[in-house]
C-alpha cells in the first residue's frame, strides 16, 4: 500500500509540472504575438516613441515618412515651369520722311495658340538697310505666359519746320496713368533740302517717359514769341510734341520744343515770374477737368494774381453757380539723361476760374474741392 501511494503521488507531481509548463508556453506565445501585434498593426493613435528611438541620434532619410494627412502640394517654380511653344516673326513698316525711305524692324516673340506677344527688338534702318538706331527688351516667362509684354509701333509726321518718324513703346502690366513713351527721329535743320545727308538724320534725344498721354503733334500758337526784324514785328511759331500730365486734380497740356536746329527736344516754354516771395520759375498752360460738384452752396477765396501776398475775395458758390476753368499755372520739373526724360508737376498748382463772371486764382485743396476739383490719383 505504502508503494502504491509513492507512485499515485508521483503521477500526480508529472501531471503538475506538465500543466504548469504547458501554461507558461500558452503565455509565452500571447506575449510573443502581442510584440508582433505592434510591429505589424500600429495603432490607430500616435505611438509612444520606444526608449531607443528616444535615446538613438537621428539618421536623415531622402525619403520622407509617410503622414495620414498628406501635405499640400508645393506650387511650382518658374524653373519648374517648362517654358511655352514660341513662334519667331520678324516685321517691317516702311516709312517715308522727306523723299527718304526708312524701315521700322520688329522681331517679335509670340506664344503659339494664343494672342499673346512681345517684341524682343526692334532696329530703325534707312534706304541701304544701315541700322540708325537699335533697341532690345529681355524676355521672361510665369504661368506659362509672358511675364511683361513689349508693344512698339511708328509713323512718319510733316510740320511747317521740318519732318520725321515717331516711335511709340508700350509696356505692359505698367504703372497707373502711364502712357509708356515716345522718341522723336529726324533730320536735324529740320529743312528738306538737307535729306540728302543721311549723316543727319538720327534720335533727338532719349525716349519720353510719359505720366500721362501723349496728345499729338502741332504748332505752338498758345504762347508765341514777338521778335524784330528791321522794325517789323513777327511771330515766331514753334512745332511741339503735346502732352498731358496729371497734376493731381486736373490735366494740363505740357508742350516739348522740337529743336530742328540743334536736333534735341527741350522744354517749349521757360517762365521766370515775379511774386511776393521772388522769382518763382513757373507757366501758364491750357487745362482739361472733370468737375465734379457739390449741390450745396459753398465758398472759395478767389485771388487776384496767382501769389498768396495778395488778398483774396471770398466768393459764395452756389450749386447753380457757373464754373469756368481758365488756365493752370505750376513749376515743372524737367528730367533728363542718356535713357530717358521725363517732366512732372514741381510745386503749387494755381487755377485760374471764372465763378459767375467774376475772375481770379485759386489755390488751396478747399477751394479745389468747392469748384469740383477733389484729389485723386
Amino acid at each position: 500500500m505504502k508503494e502504491q501511494g509513492t507512485s499515485v503521488a508521483v503521477v500526480t507531481l508529472v501531471a503538475v509540472a506538465v500543466s504548469f509548463a504547458a501554461c507558461n508556453r500558452v503565455q509565452g506565445m500571447k506575449s510573443a504575438q502581442a510584440v508582433t501585434g505592434v510591429v505589424a498593426q500600429p495603432a490607430p493613435q500616435k505611438p509612444q516613441p520606444s526608449a531607443a528611438a528616444q535615446t538613438a541620434p537621428a539618421i536623415p532619410s531622402s525619403t520622407p515618412a509617410s503622414s495620414a494627412s498628406p501635405s499640400p502640394p508645393l506650387a511650382a517654380s518658374k524653373s519648374d515651369v517648362r517654358p511655352p511653344k514660341v513662334v519667331v516673326s520678324d516685321r517691317s513698316q516702311t516709312l517715308i520722311v522727306a523723299q527718304q525711305t526708312f524701315h521700322l524692324l520688329t522681331h517679335v516673340q509670340s506664344i503659339e495658340g494664343t494672342t499673346d506677344e512681345t517684341v524682343e527688338w526692334w532696329e530703325l534702318r534707312d534706304a541701304k538697310e544701315h541700322v540708325v538706331y537699335r533697341e532690345s527688351y529681355p524676355v521672361a516667362f510665369e504661368n506659362g505666359m509672358f511675364e511683361s509684354t513689349v508693344g512698339i509701333s511708328a509713323n512718319s509726321f510733316t510740320t511747317k519746320q521740318g519732318s520725321g518718324i515717331l516711335v511709340h513703346g508700350m509696356e505692359l502690366p505698367s504703372a497707373p496713368d502711364s502712357g509708356g513713351w515716345v522718341q522723336v527721329f529726324g533730320f536735324k535743320y529740320g529743312r528738306d533740302k538737307y535729306a540728302a545727308d543721311e549723316s543727319l538724320f538720327g534720335p533727338f534725344g532719349p525716349p519720353i517717359f510719359i505720366d500721362g498721354e501723349f496728345l499729338d503733334i502741332g504748332t505752338d500758337s498758345f504762347r508765341p514769341t514777338p521778335t524784330s526784324f528791321g522794325g517789323a514785328t513777327a511771330t515766331v511759331m514753334h512745332d511741339v510734341l503735346k502732352f498731358r500730365v496729371w497734376t493731381g486734380n486736373l490735366n494740363i497740356v505740357y508742350p516739348v520744343l522740337i529743336n530742328w536746329i540743334s536736333g534735341k527736344l527741350q522744354p517749349a516754354w521757360r517762365c521766370i515770374e515775379t511774386t511776393s516771395k521772388g522769382p518763382v520759375e513757373r507757366c501758364s498752360y491750357p487745362l482739361t477737368v472733370e468737375a465734379h460738384r457739390d449741390n450745396q452752396p459753398t465758398f472759395v477765396r478767389l485771388f487776384p494774381e496767382a501769389d498768396e501776398g495778395f488778398t483774396p475775395k471770398h466768393v459764395i458758390v452756389q450749386p447753380q453757380s457757373k464754373i469756368e476753368y481758365l488756365e493752370a499755372r505750376t513749376p515743372i520739373a524737367w528730367n533728363e539723361d542718356a535713357k530717358a526724360i521725363s517732366f512732372s508737376v514741381n510745386g503749387d498748382v494755381w487755377i485760374k476760374v471764372r465763378i459767375d463772371g467774376l475772375e481770379g486764382w485759386i489755390h488751396s485743396q478747399e477751394d479745389f474741392d468747392a469748384v469740383g476739383l477733389p484729389q485723386a490719383g
